[in-house]
Formats: structure tokens, C-alpha cells, sequence
């Protein structure tokens, strides 16, 4: 069960473990012997040497493996090209890969919002696992080829009306921008068909939505260059945002009501 828990979460976890695990099986079993330990110092051994392991793998090996064999690189771990992870533990998780061509697209965008909005960062969420087209990258449907990646909205500072870096959520999901009065709530129609539309709520870990508000303009102007960036090819956002921004573009798409909802992030894609 740990073996498969560590795979579905990270998708190299559960091979390193198995690895670890034989590794020092061998030398427990001798030590153990010799009386050197018992076996709960074993098993803390075990552990730290796992995480020792999956982390010089995570940073220094898989990097390079899955651009030489899977043909998806890295995006950046601290700011680069005003292009930042959200959380590191998306980075710790392996769960920030994509193609190339994505890549440059995201560094692009990050470029051209750093002159209109020096001080803010664009930040992303989820994305794909380094290896393996169709490797499921859950809870999400279709994060399995490298040509996805979610990106955080932006918020304000309640108590200033500042714009903040900080996110209301640690995980970066799960805050929505409910429909407003008269506007479509599409997350009603869709829960009625599938409990899945709210997954993101459980992915928010804890919160602190109460210092926080939703920065239209911010995040509307991050949408103005989505669309204006070519090599994308569609996003996905709620129906009750797109007309609250005014997209007209035919790269806005709705996701359907067997997807996650979309009013906490912004799907992107090649």
C-alpha cells in the first residue's frame, strides 16, 4: 500500500522505496545480527536514507532522465523569468514537468506580465509527472502528456486592498470565485451530476480565505495572455469568469461537468 501510495503521488516514490528497501534489508539483516540496533532505529534508518535518496533523485537525476527519455523538462523551482511553483511541494512531488514548447510559453507570459505588474509573480500549480504519456497524474483527468499545466489565480490583501503574492489556500486549489448574482453557476448544474466537480475543495489542506480576496484585474490580464500566446491552444475556466472577463476567444473552453471545477485555477495546454 505505501508502495503504491508513494507511485500514484509522485510516480518515482514507490520505485525508490522498493529499491531503498532492498538495499537495506540486506544490511539490516546483517546488523541485526550483530545486535548493533533494534528494530525501530532500523526503521528510522530506512527512512531517512528514503528520503535522502528520493530527494537527490527528485533535484538531480530525474531532471535529466525525463528530458533525455521523456522529452518534458523542469520548470523552475525559485523565480525564474517571473515564473515561480506555488507551493515547492509541487516541485518535491514531481508533479511540475512539461513539455519544452510549454515551458517557453509560460516564460513568455511571466515576461510580459512582469511589465505590466512588476511585483507580481505568476505562479503555477499542477502539471505533468516526469515520465510516461498517460501516467495519471491524479486527481486530475488529462495532466498525463506534458502539455498541461494549471496556473493560480491572484488576490488581495483584505485588510490593505493590496495585491499580495501570498494564495488563500497552501495547495493553491480549492478557493473558488463563486457566481456572483446573476450570473451562471455552472458548479450548481454540474454537482447535481457529479460530486467529483468540487474535488478541489479537499485539496486545499487549510486555508486562510478570510484575509483574502479575488484580484479581477490581475487575473484578467493573466487570461489576455493566454490567449494572446500562440502556442497555446485552450484553456479552461468557469463559465461565470469568462463572461465576467469578456473572453470571446474560441481558446476558452468548458471542461464539462465530469472535470474538476474551474473557478480556483486556470487550465492551460499546447
Amino acid at each position: 500500500m505505501l508502495v503504491i501510495f508513494l507511485t500514484v503521488l509522485t510516480q518515482i516514490g514507490g520505485i525508490i522505496w522498493i529499491i531503498c528497501w532492498l538495499q537495506l534489508t540486506i544490511f539490516g539483516y546483517k546488523k541485526k545480527k550483530k545486535h548493533y540496533f533494534n528494530y525501530f532505529n532500523y526503521f528510522k534508518i530506512k527512512l531517512l536514507y528514503f528520503l535522502a535518496f528520493y530527494l537527490f533523485a527528485t533535484f538531480a537525476i530525474i531532471p535529466l532522465a525525463s528530458e533525455k527519455y521523456s522529452n518534458r523538462v523542469a520548470l523552475p523551482i525559485f523565480e525564474e523569468s517571473n515564473l515561480q511553483p506555488t507551493t515547492i511541494w509541487t516541485c518535491i512531488l514531481n508533479r511540475h514537468y512539461v513539455k519544452p514548447q510549454l515551458k517557453e510559453a509560460l516564460f513568455r507570459i511571466g515576461k510580459d506580465f512582469d511589465k505590466k505588474y512588476p511585483n507580481s509573480k505568476v505562479r503555477y500549480l499542477d502539471a505533468n509527472f516526469p515520465f510516461y504519456t498517460g501516467f495519471p497524474l491524479l486527481p486530475h483527468i488529462s495532466h498525463n502528456d506534458g502539455k498541461k499545466i494549471d496556473l493560480s489565480f491572484f488576490y488581495l490583501d483584505k485588510e490593505t486592498g493590496k495585491p499580495t503574492h501570498e494564495k488563500p489556500s497552501f495547495s493553491g486549489y480549492g478557493i473558488y470565485e463563486e457566481p456572483q448574482k446573476g450570473e451562471i453557476n455552472q458548479p450548481a448544474i454540474c454537482l447535481k451530476q457529479s460530486w467529483y466537480y468540487d474535488i478541489g475543495k479537499y485539496a486545499k489542506i487549510y486555508s486562510h480565505k478570510e484575509d483574502y480576496s479575488f484580484d479581477a484585474e490581475r487575473t484578467n490580464y493573466l487570461m489576455k495572455l493566454i490567449i494572446k500566446e500562440k502556442s497555446l491552444k485552450k484553456f479552461f475556466l468557469e463559465p461565470h469568469l469568462k463572461n465576467r472577463f469578456n473572453i470571446t476567444s474560441p481558446k476558452w473552453r468548458f471542461h464539462g461537468c465530469k472535470a474538476a471545477r474551474h473557478d480556483d485555477h486556470v487550465h492551460v495546454q499546447l
